[in-house]
């Protein structure tokens, strides 16, 4: 244990001192396993081994596919129909950033993206309508944490690779936990803004209104229907919904002439870039996975946890209290390739169904993404912004403890995630 306990150490003080993630990962990784008498060939097997799955292959087919739709400026149309259904409420333009959020993260699933697409565009607008920097940033990273959660999500992709469980089950599992975040915010989105006075005037939109907008929305809309009902219908597999999203955006683009073929070669290297970062993280983490796994952290962690606290909602919440504090200095997909197989581990021995455990514990780890000094969404919209993401902190804490309360709720009330993702065992039969 103490070999875990100074591998964790040494990783929160390189990330401390500004070492890029993968760098920080990658040599504590690589220094424990030399240490431990193995050679550096095990550290390439390992990086190697990080990434070659079939599964992980959605991965960079569903950012593909949000890049193919960003380049049809299908983000301008979902922030416009978003406008045309909560417009009319008070604090409507933090209503149409949450609310474009979630359609954007129907579409591509990383909330890194969600965030560099709609900040952008929301933030300026916000801020131009007078609600202050601090506030814009604080929606806006706390809307696009819906994005991992919601199907597609790279965050249960990933879940399932470490863990074996079924990446549709896990989609869908995800979907109502997703929607209650979005309501949640808007929720604290109304009271915030009659409390600070934003946006006392709201923007009526007749029916013919909403329905224009949604019309002109309908061919990016489109991409979530075909992911969910082809995977709930037991059509698709995860990846391959990745793919058809894929040929469905460019279908989309070249018939409606909004995506122009010279434009390919930038958005596959965007692409590309954007996956690269990912799976760098993927690959190295294996390293570092490895040697938990060889200083038997997991057994370890399930004997302390199963012997050491009687009740399994309790000691539930011992665990994601640990992983909000770790997140606040981890990536959230570090989180999951370090701690996915051993927190399956813990609720399997605690009695918890696996799926609703996975899904559980993917929404806690999501919530680093929000916190300082790592926080990947909170810092994207901070330097969208142009604002130090110390002054988003206090702000942010009502938006933060929605998704606590949504990751609670989850944990008492596992039919949250439960019915939707028996809609795959109640189509499979039908094939």
């Amino acid at each position: 244990m103490l070999t875990v306990a100074l591998c964790f150490l040494a990783l929160i003080v390189l990330i401390l001192l500004g070492f890029p993630i993968f760098v920080a990962i990658c040599l504590v990784g690589g220094a424990a396993t030399v240490a431990s008498g193995d050679s550096l060939m095990l550290v390439v097997t390992n990086v190697f081994g990080g990434i070659d799955s079939f599964s992980l292959m959605a991965i960079p087919l569903f950012i593909l596919a949000g890049f193919v739709m960003t380049e049809c400026n299908i983000t301008e149309r979902l922030v416009d129909l978003s406008d045309a259904m909560v417009g009319r409420f008070r604090g409507s333009l933090g209503h149409v950033n949450i609310l474009s959020s979630m359609f954007f993260a129907s579409i591509q699933g990383s909330g890194v993206a969600t965030t560099a697409a709609i900040g952008p565009i929301m933030i300026p607008a916000m801020i131009k309508q007078g609600y202050g920097k601090d506030y814009a940033v604080a929606v806006t990273a706390s809307a696009a944490v819906i994005g991992p959660i919601i199907p597609p999500s790279i965050a249960m992709i990933m879940f399932s690779y470490y863990t074996g469980l079924s990446v549709a089950k896990l989609f869908l599992g995800g979907l109502i936990p997703g929607i209650l975040v979005g309501l949640g915010l808007m929720a604290v989105n109304a009271v915030y803004c009659r409390i600070r006075g934003y946006d006392p005037t709201p923007r009526p939109h007749g029916l013919k209104s909403m329905l224009r907008a949604f019309v002109r929305s309908l061919g990016g809309l489109m991409i979530p229907v075909i992911i969910v009902a082809g995977i709930a219908g037991g059509k698709f597999t995860p990846t391959e919904s990745g793919a058809a999203a894929v040929i469905y955006g460019l279908a989309y683009g070249l018939i409606s002439r909004r995506f122009k073929l010279r434009r390919l070669p930038a958005v596959l290297i965007g692409a590309a870039n954007t996956t690269a970062i990912v799976m760098i993280v993927l690959a190295v983490s294996k390293v570092f996975s490895n040697v938990l796994v060889r200083a038997k952290f997991q057994s370890l962690v399930v004997e302390q946890i199963t012997g050491g606290i009687g009740n399994a909602y309790i000691a539930t919440l011992a665990i994601m209290a640990v992983l909000i504090f770790l997140g606040s200095f981890l990536d959230p997909t570090v989180l999951i390739t370090m701690f996915a197989t051993t927190v399956a581990a813990v609720g399997a021995s605690l009695g918890f169904d696996p799926v609703h455990y996975a899904v559980l514990m993917a929404i806690t780890m999501l919530l680093g993404a929000l916190t300082p000094p790592v926080g990947s969404m909170l810092f994207v919209s901070c330097s969208i912004a142009g604002l130090p993401i110390e002054r988003s902190v206090r702000v942010l804490l009502p938006f933060f403890a929605v998704l606590i309360i949504v990751a609670v709720l989850v944990l008492f009330v596992p039919q949250l995630v439960l019915i939707p993702a028996g809609w795959v065992d109640v189509a499979l039969p039908a094939q």
